[in-house]
Protein backbone atom coordinates (compact mmCIF):
# COMPACT_ATOMS: atom_id res chain seq x y z
CA UNK A 1 0.00 0.00 0.00
CA UNK A 2 1.03 3.16 -0.81
CA UNK A 3 0.44 6.91 0.24
CA UNK A 4 0.02 8.93 -2.38
CA UNK A 5 -0.29 12.97 -1.45
CA UNK A 6 -2.72 15.01 -3.83
CA UNK A 7 -3.01 18.24 -4.64
CA UNK A 8 -6.58 19.72 -6.54
CA UNK A 9 -5.91 19.04 -9.95
CA UNK A 10 -2.63 16.91 -9.76
CA UNK A 11 -4.47 13.82 -11.41
CA UNK A 12 -7.35 12.64 -13.18
CA UNK A 13 -9.54 10.05 -11.52
CA UNK A 14 -8.49 7.99 -14.33
CA UNK A 15 -5.21 8.24 -13.22
CA UNK A 16 -5.85 7.34 -9.95
CA UNK A 17 -7.32 4.15 -11.18
CA UNK A 18 -4.30 3.55 -12.64
CA UNK A 19 -2.09 3.62 -9.61
CA UNK A 20 -4.52 1.79 -8.00
CA UNK A 21 -4.72 -1.64 -10.27
CA UNK A 22 -1.84 -3.22 -8.50
CA UNK A 23 -2.41 -2.77 -4.84
CA UNK A 24 -4.08 -0.58 -2.67
CA UNK A 25 -3.50 3.21 -2.23
CA UNK A 26 -4.10 5.96 0.03
CA UNK A 27 -4.75 9.15 -1.31
CA UNK A 28 -4.21 12.30 1.36
CA UNK A 29 -5.43 15.65 0.72
CA UNK A 30 -3.79 18.76 1.57
CA UNK A 31 -5.99 18.88 4.99
CA UNK A 32 -5.29 15.69 5.97
CA UNK A 33 -7.79 13.65 4.99
CA UNK A 34 -7.12 10.56 3.35
CA UNK A 35 -9.48 8.11 1.56
CA UNK A 36 -8.43 4.21 0.65
CA UNK A 37 -8.57 2.86 -3.29
CA UNK A 38 -8.24 -1.13 -4.01
CA UNK A 39 -9.05 -3.56 -6.55
CA UNK A 40 -12.06 -5.47 -5.66
CA UNK A 41 -13.25 -8.37 -7.65
CA UNK A 42 -17.25 -8.21 -8.87
CA UNK A 43 -18.05 -11.23 -6.52
CA UNK A 44 -16.55 -9.50 -3.58
CA UNK A 45 -18.63 -6.37 -4.45
CA UNK A 46 -22.01 -8.68 -4.76
CA UNK A 47 -21.76 -10.66 -1.52
CA UNK A 48 -21.14 -6.60 0.33
CA UNK A 49 -24.75 -5.95 -1.68
CA UNK A 50 -26.70 -8.87 -0.52
CA UNK A 51 -24.93 -8.43 2.88
CA UNK A 52 -26.72 -5.56 2.76
CA UNK A 53 -30.05 -6.22 1.11
CA UNK A 54 -32.68 -6.59 4.08
CA UNK A 55 -35.04 -8.49 1.60
CA UNK A 56 -32.58 -10.79 0.82
CA UNK A 57 -31.10 -11.34 3.94
CA UNK A 58 -35.24 -12.26 5.00
CA UNK A 59 -35.13 -14.26 2.63
CA UNK A 60 -32.21 -16.56 3.76
CA UNK A 61 -33.31 -16.63 7.61
CA UNK A 62 -36.96 -17.68 5.63
CA UNK A 63 -35.01 -20.50 3.89
CA UNK A 64 -32.59 -21.49 6.87
CA UNK A 65 -35.56 -22.21 9.45
CA UNK A 66 -37.21 -24.71 7.09
CA UNK A 67 -37.71 -27.87 8.31
CA UNK A 68 -39.46 -29.65 5.61
CA UNK A 69 -36.81 -32.71 3.83
CA UNK A 70 -37.86 -35.34 1.67
CA UNK A 71 -36.45 -39.16 2.13
CA UNK A 72 -34.27 -40.44 -0.50
CA UNK A 73 -37.00 -43.11 -1.44
CA UNK A 74 -39.50 -40.30 -1.99
CA UNK A 75 -36.70 -38.42 -4.48
CA UNK A 76 -35.73 -41.35 -6.23
CA UNK A 77 -39.70 -42.14 -6.79
CA UNK A 78 -40.21 -38.19 -7.64
CA UNK A 79 -37.51 -38.46 -10.15
CA UNK A 80 -38.35 -41.94 -11.66
CA UNK A 81 -34.94 -43.84 -10.59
Amino acid sequence: MKIINVESGQLTLDEVMTLAQGEAIVLRKPDGALFALAPVDEFAVEVELLKHNTEFMAFLRELSQEKATISLQSLREELGL
